[in-house]
């Protein structure tokens, strides 16, 4: 990461944070929230770097979107999430987008964990006992984890 944050940088940032926190409080993350970081990330890959600059964020999009839709599809991620790392492509470019993306996956693995060992030892003290059944139906916010790993990745870079 440069010495300085770019306003792209900031832009994201404040994405991911205002994300993580709509995400903690309501379990969605808004189609306004996620096309308007989209809309900025555009502009500002086509106001620094013109046409190419605009296509590098548009494959950095694809590339977040792609990464996780397989996710979507069998019921692992909300919608909110698909488009909040499509946006988080937007902003970095197509390579970045996977870093983020891994690191995302890393963080959301960790969340997952601390989830499920809450669960355990909350269950193991009330009832003695507890199954893989209730810890499925339980909720995970990962638009912290997008906000984790997309902040991991920007130090990485």
């Amino acid at each position: 990461m440069e010495a300085y944050l770019s306003s792209d940088t900031v832009f994201l940032l404040v994405f991911v944070a205002i994300a993580a926190l709509v995400d903690l409080r309501t379990r969605r993350i808004p189609n306004v929230l996620t096309v308007s970081a989209v809309a900025a990330a555009l502009v500002l890959h086509m106001v620094k770097g013109g046409g190419p600059g605009a296509l590098a964020s548009g494959a950095g999009l694809l590339v977040g979107f792609l990464a996780f839709l397989p996710f979507y599809l069998v019921g692992g991620f909300g919608a909110g999430d698909v488009k909040a790392m499509a946006a988080v492509g937007a902003f970095l470019g197509p390579r970045d987008a996977l870093l983020a993306v891994a690191w995302t996956l890393i963080a959301g693995g960790i969340g997952a964990l601390i989830v499920l060992a809450a669960l355990r030892w909350g269950r193991a003290r009330t009832t003695g006992g507890w199954r893989l059944k209730e810890a499925r139906r339980q909720s995970f916010p990962y638009g912290l984890a997008i906000a984790c790993g997309t902040a991991v990745s920007l130090v990485w870079s």
